[in-house]
């Protein structure tokens, strides 16, 4: 079987040392249709039955990096023992780590952990594209992705029908008509993923389907034309924004203006679906280089262009408004970042900061457009909201609200707010909007703090532990530490499967999606029961 098995950039240097003349600019290796590589972010599709997920080629071993979509119903058959096929399951896999299944000619191939019985794994070549090994659900995108948001783009009714959406006037996140700010009908949803290793925000309109037949990424050319045949799509430069023109107001007689770039390292993704806007936050930057460290806005408020014969619409690309600079102070060296975007309930956009115990608020000017196709001018602002941690260290990495009315009380909500901070790992729970109540100790280094709500209705707030390769579970009601478990190596991510009761953790160390049971009294809940890819240190 085709393996490579190093960067691509080293075996075109020790290819060069035998050959008499050898240029440095030739095709690298083309990365693998069928396989899970350093994976960064993932999302479900609309429907729920596919799990989008980005490889980031973080070891530079392929030509790009990639966008793979995976099968949630196989996947689901597979960890059910009276629906998998018997005759691709062996009870004990025969190794803890390793490149390839015992047969390579075997695609779907499962086996029970050699360590933890309670865990089954399995080829993720089984739920790649529409059947076994087909890569016609996948798309090339730049390396090193980072963040990424699934926009809906279109509402279904209770019929699965697409609905219009009427411009709604949007008083909290709770009303179902506040999806965007203008209406529109669409039967595709849209991706958007910042992308480090091009400095891009890539957009991908997604069709989906149902649950043998993955979505229809589109991301070749116009908006609605579908990707081109083989095992790879490619986005084109139509899909994405390294540079562009501001759209803030600025009159100016140039028929032409100057394009800006988007700032380094795109990392942190938020929606607010209110007003249709994207938040993107920078990781790091310095006083040096203005705007970078900050965070960029975009409107992407869908706008349709017109209707093609087929009755499809074509969507405008998002429109780069402009970037910030950080609403955060710098450290003692200049330095900036931001780390996570988080969306409130009550609709503001929260921003950690890398280099700070901070978490800020930030508000825009943006209102819904008074006539549909209108074109808004918006900017952007720190909004006063601040979380400092009563303790010194740095590095915030999200924030989570939590509604603690009770029934009786059904006209006030009352919230609190949990920050997490990374150095010194702690999670901080504040009352009365800014006053530090607890601290709680969380695991070394960690990295994501996510609320997830059971199926009993009850809150709980999860901290991803990249070092450590752990998930530790809160109880915010209390507060207290619930649970912690083992993930693997290296969590990047999770994705909550409410219809299901499980969730997805992304294993960049381990080059898999791992699936944990959140049923409420399971004898397995909050444990690791199917892998989707083989634990391995580096890619297939």
């Amino acid at each position: 079987m085709n393996r490579a098995k190093a960067p691509a950039h080293v075996l075109l240097l020790a290819a060069c040392a035998w050959l008499p003349a050898c240029g440095l600019n030739q095709a690298g290796v083309d990365p693998r249709p069928d396989t899970i590589a350093y994976p960064a972010s993932a999302v479900m599709d609309r429907t729920g039955n596919w799990l989008l997920v980005t490889n980031s080629n973080a070891d530079l071993r392929y030509n790009d990096g990639t966008l793979i979509a995976l099968s949630l119903v196989r996947a689901e058959a597979d960890r059910d023992p009276t629906k998998r096929d018997p005759s691709k399951v062996i009870e004990e896999c025969p190794e803890v780590d390793y490149d390839e299944p015992l047969d390579p000619d075997l695609i779907q191939f499962c086996c029970r952990d050699a360590l933890d019985p309670n865990i089954i794994n399995c080829d993720e070549r089984g739920y790649v594209g529409a059947t076994p090994g087909d890569g016609s659900a996948n798309l090339r995108i730049g390396s090193f992705a980072a963040g990424m948001v699934r926009q809906p783009l279109g509402q279904l009714n209770n019929m699965g029908e697409v609905v219009e959406m009427t411009p709604p006037s949007c008083p909290t996140l709770t009303n179902p008509e506040c999806m965007q700010c203008a209406g529109y009908v669409s039967d595709d949803d849209r991706l958007l993923i910042g992308v480090r290793g091009d400095t891009s925000l890539t957009f991908i309109d997604i069709e989906s389907h149902d649950a043998q037949t993955p979505p229809t990424l589109k991301c070749v050319g116009p908006a609605t034309a579908p990707m081109a045949a083989g095992d790879f799509g490619h986005c084109d430069d139509e899909h994405r924004i390294v540079t562009d023109t501001t759209a803030l107001a600025s009159p100016t007689d140039d028929k032409d203006p100057p394009k800006i770039p988007l700032p380094d390292e795109p990392y942190a993704l938020a929606l607010d679906p209110r007003t249709g806007l994207l938040f993107v936050g920078h990781l790091s930057g310095n006083t040096a280089r203005p705007f970078t460290g900050g965070f960029s806005l975009f409107d992407v408020a869908p706008q349709v262009q017109g209707v093609q014969p087929n009755g499809q619409t074509n969507l405008e690309k998002p429109r780069f408004i402009a970037p910030f600079p950080s609403p955060f102070s710098p450290n003692s060296i200049g330095q900036v970042g931001v780390t996570a975007l988080n969306l409130g309930d009550d609709g503001t956009i929260y921003a950690s900061s890398r280099y700070s115990p901070q978490v800020s608020g930030l508000g825009t000017t943006a209102t819904c457009p008074v006539e549909f196709g209108s074109t808004r001018e918006i900017a952007a602002f720190p909004n006063g909201a601040t979380y400092v941690p009563p303790i010194a260290g740095s590095e915030t990495r999200g924030i989570q609200f939590v509604d603690v009315s009770t029934d009786d009380d059904e006209t006030t909500h009352h919230f609190r707010e949990f920050v997490l901070q990374r150095s010194p790992p702690s999670l901080i729970r504040f009352r009365d909007q800014y006053t530090p109540t607890d601290i709680l100790e969380t695991c070394g280094s960690p990295t994501f703090l996510d609320k997830y709500v059971n199926s009993q209705n009850q809150v709980r707030l999860f901290v991803t532990c990249f070092a450590d390769g752990e998930i530790y579970v809160y109880d915010p009601a209390l507060p207290r530490l619930a649970k912690t478990f083992s993930v693997g190596r290296g969590p990047s991510g999770l994705v909550f499967d409410s219809a299901r009761e499980v969730a997805y953790v992304v294993g960049f160390g381990d080059n898999n999606v791992s699936v944990i049971d959140l049923r409420p009294g399971s004898a397995t809940e909050y444990h690791v029961i199917q892998r989707m890819g083989f634990p391995r240190v580096t890619p297939r």
